[in-house]
């Protein structure tokens, strides 16, 4: 896997920890760093060393998404690499927890809905900004979203683009369990140790009863990319 500076993997009692380390930019994400935890997520399923992975962000918050001007930057003919990481977080066959603090946007929210365990603070801030931003909601999240939470509470989410909290998304289901800001990587990191001491066949076999229609997911991501390109080459040509 190629170094990226960014993006942070270290692996202890079974669990890979992989932290975003971009701080300065709210750890949005670069297409560089997509490419680095897509490859991460791929060789975690493989390693017999890796039995759960864990996710976290350093400095204030966890995740604000995409970094926008980075994506713009990218050049045209190279290839995408974010369809990848979304099919990679939902093909993830080991224990995913995350540690969502501070806030979280976009991708930094939908990616939760893959999540096994999430785990946040009441004070923690989300948003779905995918409308004000006039691009398709991502990661299956159209689809996936109105299962965890209902379809009235998901399209007032995704229609607006409000921002809720910790404390929302545990009432509505989104998260497993809050915990204090300080307390929440130590809890996260337990959490992450505790599904790395089970059964790692009943794990994937329950996991698949969860999700029968996981193809149905992968469909989902493919329209969603569809859609989002659409959207940019329309942008694109607007401003000619």
């Amino acid at each position: 896997m190629e170094k990226v500076e960014s993006v942070k993997c270290s692996v202890q009692d079974g669990v890979l920890h992989i932290c975003i380390d971009r701080p300065e930019k709210r750890n949005a994400l670069t297409m560089p760093m997509f490419i680095a935890i897509t490859e991460a997520l791929r060789e975690a399923d493989q390693r017999g060393d890796v039995r759960s992975i864990l996710v976290t962000g350093n400095g204030d918050v966890f995740c604000a998404g995409h970094d926008l001007k980075a994506f713009e930057e990218w050049p045209q003919q190279r290839h995408d690499p974010v369809p990848a990481f979304f099919h990679a977080i939902a093909d993830v066959r080991k224990p995913l927890v995350i540690a969502a603090h501070g806030s979280a946007a976009g991708i930094g929210v939908t990616w939760l809905l893959h999540a096994d365990w999430v785990v946040t603070s009441a004070e923690t801030t989300f948003k779905l900004p995918f409308i004000d931003l006039g691009i398709s909601p991502e990661a299956a999240s159209s689809l996936l979203l109105q299962r965890a939470i209902g379809l009235p509470r998901a399209k007032r989410l995704l229609f607006s683009g409000e921002t809720f909290t910790g404390a929302d998304a545990y009432e509505w289901g989104l998260v497993a369990e809050l915990s204090s800001p300080a307390e929440m990587r130590t809890r996260a990191m337990e959490r992450a140790t505790l599904l790395a001491s089970k059964d790692p066949f009943m794990f994937r076999r329950i996991k698949d009863w969860l999700h029968p229609n996981s193809d149905e997911h992968h469909e989902r991501i493919d329209q969603e990319v569809a859609e989002i390109n659409a959207a940019v080459e329309r942008k694109r040509k607007a401003s000619q």
